[in-house]
This record gives C-alpha cells, sequence and structure tokens, in this order.
C-alpha cells in the first residue's frame, strides 16, 4: 500500500458503496493556522501582549471558547471574551482569508463531485468565515450543505449533533457515507452517526492510536485525498 495511507480497521465496509462524504473543514480542507495566527496575534496585541502563542498550533480544531480557556487557563471570562471579540472582528474582516486549501483537496473534490458523490462540511467555525473562505478558495460550490454551528436555527453544540442533523436532513445511509476530520470530535461525531471515519492524519488534531479503535483508514498526505476511491 501508498505509505500515504495507513490501515487502522477496515469493519468490513465496502469503498465502493461510498455515496457520501462528510469533511471537517480546518485541519482537513483548509490550512487555516496562517489566518489563525494573523487574527489573534492582532487581539492579543490589543488585550494583553504577554500571552504566548508559541502553541497555538496545537490547540486548533476545538470551538474558540475551548481553544482559548486550554491554551490560557489563567484568563478572566472578562478578558478571554475581550480577546475572543477582538478576534473575530479581525477574523471575520480578514484573517480568515490567509487560509489556503490543502495539496491536492480541490483537485480531489473535483473528481468526487464528478461522480455524483455527495459532499458536506461539518465544522465548529461560524457560518460566515467559513461560507468566506471556501467562496475565496472557489469550493463553495461542491457542497450540499455547508454546517455551522450558526447556520440552522436550532445551533448544535457539537459535531456530533451535526453530523446527526445531516443524516436525517439528507437521509445519508451510513453504510454509504464517510466523515473525514483531524480531531477527536470528528471521530466522535463519526461513531456517534455510525459512519466509516477517515482521519486526516496530516490535521491539527493528532489522534493517537489509544483513541483510534474503529478509525476505518488515516490519511498522511492530503495530495492522496482522491484516491480514496481507489483504495482496496
Amino acid at each position: 500500500m501508498d505509505s500515504s495511507w495507513y490501515y487502522m480497521q477496515f469493519q468490513g465496509k465496502n469503498i465502493f458503496k461510498l455515496k457520501n462524504i462528510i469533511f471537517d473543514l480546518d485541519g482537513t480542507l483548509v490550512e487555516s493556522f496562517p489566518g489563525i495566527l494573523q487574527s489573534l496575534g492582532h487581539a492579543v496585541a490589543k488585550v494583553n501582549p504577554s500571552l504566548d502563542l508559541t502553541e497555538l498550533k496545537i490547540h486548533i480544531g476545538p470551538p474558540l471558547v475551548k481553544m482559548l480557556s486550554a491554551m490560557w487557563p489563567h484568563l478572566t471570562v472578562e478578558e478571554r471574551d475581550e480577546v475572543l471579540r477582538e478576534f473575530r472582528q479581525d477574523y471575520n474582516n480578514r484573517g480568515c482569508l490567509f487560509s489556503v486549501a490543502y495539496p491536492g483537496i480541490p483537485e480531489a473534490l473535483k473528481r468526487f463531485c464528478s461522480l455524483g458523490i455527495k459532499m458536506f462540511v461539518l465544522t465548529n467555525k461560524p457560518n460566515a468565515p467559513t461560507r468566506k473562505i471556501l467562496k475565496h478558495l472557489v469550493l463553495e460550490g461542491y457542497f450540499t450543505e455547508i454546517l455551522s454551528p450558526d447556520s440552522i436555527s436550532a445551533a448544535f453544540t457539537n459535531k456530533s449533533e451535526g453530523a446527526l442533523y445531516l443524516i436525517e436532513r439528507h437521509a445519508l445511509i451510513p453504510d454509504e457515507t464517510v466523515l473525514m476530520g483531524d480531531s477527536l470530535d470528528d471521530l466522535k461525531a463519526a461513531r456517534a452517526a455510525g459512519l466509516l471515519f477517515l482521519e486526516a492524519a496530516y490535521g491539527y488534531g493528532k489522534l493517537d492510536k489509544s483513541t483510534t479503535k474503529g478509525v476505518w483508514l488515516s490519511l498522511k498526505d492530503p495530495a492522496k485525498t482522491a484516491d480514496i476511491l481507489n483504495y482496496k
């Protein structure tokens, strides 16, 4: 097998039945770190320049409140909220546009689309910057639905709820659907909805073997994403 892939557990599933793919955004479709660093640096400079950003990359993935609380547990709620306000204003305006698609992702989406595979985005990122990123990268049109916590009236509180929403709303058959993501939240969402899980091992989540029991495949090189259809 190509060294870009490593096998975890096949679970008796048949890849040739694949009809739907649910993608995480940050760390799966796009490298969002440059924009997050830009805007969080802007916020920190305005609110508290002593805050350290050196470990930012390892904290990307969860909702912002959780991310900032994990990075700076000593922050008061008021100071954390001020950082959040400054970050969001800058990120929604300009920071999000520093995101880039991972190599091979646009080509993979084009191929999946040509084969009639339905594609979805499931992200913790708010709707406005999510749409802005995908539109800027000319990827928005590939997706049947782009789901953020605030893009529906009854906002979901975790990705498991989001995955179940997509399954029900679009009548997706679990055995024909893959969820691709890089984080533990993505893995939990796949399990909650009974979906095959494809780990984007090149992303931010860095799942370890203790958390990946039942994982189907892990992909180490985003340029090989389209090859999911060739896996045997």
